[in-house]
């Protein structure tokens, strides 16, 4: 898992807003390593944002050529987050710098741990995850209200990387569902397209090639609710809210989110859906 110096701007913007505090507490999903060779010059200007805004934090011109090399060229963030002042941990399955182990699928966040960052991070690490939810409640319960969710995740192609790529509705959707503020939200192209692999053109892919698109969504959390589902109920005729029953203690709370995509789905929208799937029938019966 890696980040770029996109990442490190991301973050910069971040601390110069005042969004994240010098020396604020950060959280990663997964150890990410940099990967910025050829380009440390991004390093060192992360090195000197931190110290102009926290003077217990070295200055950039201390720093040989070769330490930034090393921070540069996959790096552990973590260590140079540290470095800048930043109290660091990251949840992942490996030993890696500042790393509680930690299956992000079926563990839930310790007590300890619940509402205590400034800024937690998905850099490329929920697609690989099966338990989506959970992942999304964990980043929730981490993060500090006020505190700052960033994720940086595929949002299509990468046909052979991760088990998930993400749209747009399903960050403002999620953002709607527990009142996160969208802080950013920034839509990307990779440059290279990537070959089609083999048993995917043996099987009915039609392109040689495909390319790989991203997106960025940082979100900040602006109280200390419960996690709160989203729901996207736009090709549904209808839902009865019986369907959800008492919600019990501590569970996921639907109510707020299944109101907020209520309102959003008209009449219009559900006669068209209803139209949609006469049409489909009648084709099936006629043959069609």
């Amino acid at each position: 898992m890696a980040i770029t110096f996109k990442n490190l701007q991301r973050i910069r913007d971040l601390l110069e807003s005042g969004l994240l505090p010098p020396g604020g507490s950060i959280v990663e999903l997964g150890a990410q390593q940099i990967y910025c060779q050829g380009n440390e010059t991004s390093v060192v200007e992360f090195i000197a944002c931190c110290a102009a805004l926290d003077p217990a934090v070295k200055p950039a011109s201390v720093y040989s050529r070769k330490e930034i090399a090393r921070f540069a060229d996959i790096g552990y963030l973590g260590e140079l987050l540290t470095a800048c002042g930043f109290e660091y941990q990251s949840l992942d399955l490996i030993n890696a710098y500042n790393t509680v182990l930690f299956d992000l699928n079926i563990h839930e966040v310790p007590e300890a741990l619940r509402g205590r960052f400034d800024l937690v991070t998905n850099f490329g690490t929920t697609e690989h995850l099966i338990n989506q939810a959970l992942a999304m409640q964990t980043m929730h319960d981490l993060a500090k209200p006020g505190g700052i969710i960033y994720h940086d995740l595929p949002m299509s192609g990468y046909l052979t990387h991760g088990y998930f790529s993400y749209t747009p509705l399903f960050f403002q959707d999620l953002a709607a569902a527990n009142d996160y503020k969208v802080v950013q939200q920034y839509f990307s192209r990779a440059a290279t397209p990537v070959a089609a692999p083999k048993f995917m053109r043996e099987n009915g892919f039609p392109d040689a090639e495909f390319a790989n698109y991203g997106l960025d969504f940082i979100l900040q959390k602006t109280s200390d609710a419960p996690f709160h589902m989203p729901l996207d109920p736009t090709t549904s005729l209808s839902i009865d809210q019986t369907v959800w029953g008492p919600v019990a203690a501590g569970s996921p709370n639907y109510s707020r989110s299944q109101a907020a995509a209520l309102d959003r789905v008209s009449g219009w929208e559900l006669q068209r859906q209803l139209f949609g799937r006469y049409r489909k029938r009648m084709a099936r019966w006629f043959g069609r």
